[in-house]
């Protein structure tokens, strides 16, 4: 949703970026900004800055930064919208009105009744389990799989009775009509007799809850043996499993080193109750990019620990490229015997699981583990295929990580380490995102320690635009617009020279996508370092023409060595080049 630029500045201005963030953090003046560690990564030094005149952070440990906006979404983990609904509320403004306003506000309205039938229902679910006679069997199946108190208050577990309408009863009751139980997936609808009965009846209830603790869905367990063992709430308008992970409510508030990835309710329960706290499940084992991109908003590393079984492991490598391309840290933990992550806490503990978790696979390990299964190992042709094959994978890597991974199929194979490394070198390799390296976004930053050079001189450049109107023209008459690499400091110069006087930074960075914006508020970085705009825009244009000229020069000297050309076009490449040097000096 695309707010009104006027409204957004309202709402900018009413959220006083410091009065924000001191919610979360003490700030302590220095110079003109004011300092904190930094809440987003954790330091002991205080590498976060916020500026009240110019109304935005930026932290120089993680490269965070923003708006009030931005920051938000990085403490809550919300979207740009939410944050801004949330920012909203904080100082009463209204959501603007839109073209179609009206459909908007009754969508709104009948999203609002649904979760509010979802969470009727959650306190229904949970008051009959607790009842002595109503959820008797239900306590019974709790407590012979561990489910002591502290676990269902935690997890909010309930029962449905197995009945066909009590559900529905109590909520017609309380004003819900049966369409909107229907849409909400608590009633399921019979078309061959036109009439309506309760979803779950005789299971264990889950509820799904969203990550600003909403009601949206249910899982439902049978408590005996009969199919299917699980039933969960459709798509709805409310809830799509595809944009959601069970248990990710718990940790909107903490720092976390890592998430594990399980494939089901009962794996983060049984995980939770063994001390492992820091789980949550795809709800079905098909991984989606919605549910990687929502991972990403807490952590930089993930560990994938699926079902033992066959079916676990393909949902395994299924996962693992989608959670590497959102530019997750990914990790592989492999269960014995088949086992899935709750049976084997029972049976090993905590201490068992965390053994299992130091010896984690890396993505390409596992890669190489899933692709040997496909191979007979103990046959000669078969070993001689895996290896093949293998190395073709491995030569698509980083030289250190072939070294690494050149050795475990020696082992695996008994071939000769340097035989291993010709066969990679013949097949050339296959690339992989791991291997090439990943850029990584979202809500917790990987903190840099190498930075593009020209990247430093672009946002310069565009911090003196922003001090002083001689700096504008200086680029302008240079026509160094087109010298920017960077499309994002290239948009924010254009802008500067289209609003001109207009322009404000904290307005400009709020609207935009949240990778962006990260990167625009990187100019603040080199506030500091600006004594002289001009002098400074100056030294920052000479500086992008000589690097721009010198990789002019670079390929025409590839082209000079080129065996196919004429004496008279040799001639005239060596001319060009010449002129470079004398017009680059």
């Amino acid at each position: 949703m695309a707010f009104p630029s006027a409204w957004l500045d309202e709402l900018l201005h009413k959220n006083d970026i410091v009065s924000v963030v001191s919610d979360y953090v003490e700030l302590k003046p220095k110079g003109r900004k004011l300092w904190a560690c930094c809440p987003l990564h954790g330091e002991k030094t205080p590498s976060f800055s916020v500026s009240p005149d110019k109304q935005l952070f930026y932290c120089f440990g993680c490269h965070a930064g923003g708006t009030v906006i931005q920051f938000v979404m990085d403490m809550e983990r919300l979207t740009f919208y939410e944050a801004v609904q949330s920012l909203a509320n904080r100082v009463g403004m209204e959501l603007p009105n839109e073209i179609n306003d009206r459909e908007m506000q009754r969508q709104r309205a009948y999203k609002k009744r649904m979760i509010e039938a979802n969470t009727e229902a959650a306190r229904y679910f949970c008051k009959c389990f607790l009842d002595p006679e109503i959820g008797k069997d239900a306590q019974a199946y709790a407590a012979k799989r561990g489910l002591n108190s502290e676990i269902v208050t935690r997890f909010g577990i309930g029962y449905a009775p197995n009945t066909w309408d009590s559900l529905l009863k109590l909520l017609k009751g309380k004003g819900y009509s049966e369409k909107e139980l229907v849409d909400a997936g608590l009633l399921v609808h019979n078309n061959d007799r036109n009439t309506v009965y309760d979803a779950f009846r005789g299971r264990l209830i889950f509820p799904i809850l969203g990550v600003n603790g909403q009601v949206l869905g249910f899982g439902a367990r049978v408590m005996g043996d009969e199919k299917p063992k699980y039933i969960n709430t459709g798509d709805t308008p409310v809830y799509n499993k595809r944009n959601n992970l069970y248990g990710l409510y718990l940790h909107k508030n903490e720092k976390l080193d890592d998430l594990i990835m399980v494939e089901g309710y009962m794996d983060v329960i049984g995980l939770y109750k063994a001390g492992v706290k820091n789980a949550v499940a795809s709800l079905g084992t098909a991984l989606t990019q919605q549910q990687a991109r929502l991972l990403k908003r807490y952590v930089e590393k993930v560990y994938i620990a699926y079902d033992g079984d066959a079916a676990g492991q393909n949902a395994t490598v299924r996962g693992l490229d989608i959670l590497k391309n959102e530019g997750l840290e990914v990790r592989v933990i492999t269960f014995p015997d088949d086992l899935d992550p709750d049976e084997y806490v029972q049976i090993y503990g905590k201490e068992g699981f965390d053994r299992l978790k130091e010896n984690a696979l890396s993505l390409n390990a596992f890669k190489l583990e899933a692709m040997a299964k496909g191979y007979d190992l103990n046959d000669e042709n078969g070993r001689e295929r895996y290896a093949k094959a293998a190395c073709a994978f491995v030569a698509g890597l980083q030289p250190i990580e072939q070294e690494r991974y050149y050795k475990l199929i020696a082992k695996k194979t008994g071939y000769a380490l340097e035989a291993l490394q010709a066969q990679g070198l013949r097949s050339g390799g296959i690339q992989t995102g791991e291997g090439r390296g990943t850029v990584r976004g979202g809500f917790r930053r990987r903190i840099e320690t190498d930075e593009d050079p020209r990247d430093i001189t672009e946002r310069t450049l565009v911090l003196a635009c922003l001090h002083e109107r001689k700096a504008v023209e200086s680029v302008k008459n240079a026509g160094a617009e087109e010298l920017f690499r960077n499309k994002v400091y290239r948009n924010m110069f254009k802008a500067i020279c289209e609003q001109g006087s207009a322009f404000v930074l904290a307005k400009y960075i709020g609207e935009l996508p949240d990778k962006d914006a990260e990167i625009a508020s990187a100019v603040l970085r080199e506030e500091d370092a600006i004594e002289n705009a001009a002098e400074t825009a100056d030294d920052c244009i000479r500086k992008m023409q000589k690097e721009n000229a010198s990789d002019e020069i670079a390929e025409l000297q590839a082209r000079l060595n080129k065996s196919d050309l004429t004496a008279e076009e040799r001639n005239a490449v060596l001319k060009e080049i010449t002129d470079r040097i004398r017009a680059n000096k």
